[in-house]
């Protein structure tokens, strides 16, 4: 890997870092107008929805993995 290359996918590891803590923080400006019951509701449901986003992601490389394996 050139020097080059390596700096082209740490400018983009960087540049999605970056929009990956807009995001947090334009959804954290947004959920901290809230009462602190609803910031609860929200944080739980965030909360689930990540959990099984993840799970489903992962199952889904595992089974492109497994698929690759078998060819």
């Amino acid at each position: 890997m050139s020097s080059a290359d390596m700096f082209e996918g740490s400018a983009r590891d960087r540049a999605f870092k970056r929009k990956w803590l807009d995001t947090w923080e334009q959804l954290g400006a947004r959920i901290l107008r809230f009462p602190k019951w609803m910031q609860a509701i929200i944080l739980d449901d965030v909360n689930t929805a990540i959990q099984n986003r993840v799970a489903t992601m992962e199952m889904i490389v595992a089974s492109m993995k497994n698929r690759e394996k078998g060819k």
